[in-house]
């Protein structure tokens, strides 16, 4: 697994008037003295409704989902998403003291 820093990771539109937003990293390759955007999502609007969907890869698949639910989501992220170590902290250790 790669994980990229936020400082790796940026945002451009990739039309004329903003009809697609992408959120890419930036993979340069040395050796060749090259830069290649490599798109993480994509962002569009429905043409009829207005409606925004999320472009990605899902396995060999490329799938849009709705934004407000990739919204919702990362709300629950902040709320609810603890790491391995917060949890031995906060939740095993309550329960191994009683």
């Amino acid at each position: 697994m790669k994980r990229f820093k936020s400082d790796e990771i940026a945002t451009q539109f990739v039309s004329d008037f903003g009809m697609t937003l992408e959120l890419f990293i930036d993979t340069g390759n040395e050796a060749i003295d090259e830069s290649v955007d490599y798109p993480l999502l994509k962002f569009y609007a429905d043409e009829e409704s207005e409606d925004k969907f999320v472009e990605f890869w899902s396995g060999k698949e490329l799938v849009q989902i709705p934004v407000s639910k990739l919204r919702e989501a990362l709300e629950l992220v902040d709320k609810e998403v603890h790491s391995e170590a917060w949890f031995e902290k906060n939740v095993f250790r309550d329960i191994e003291s009683t």
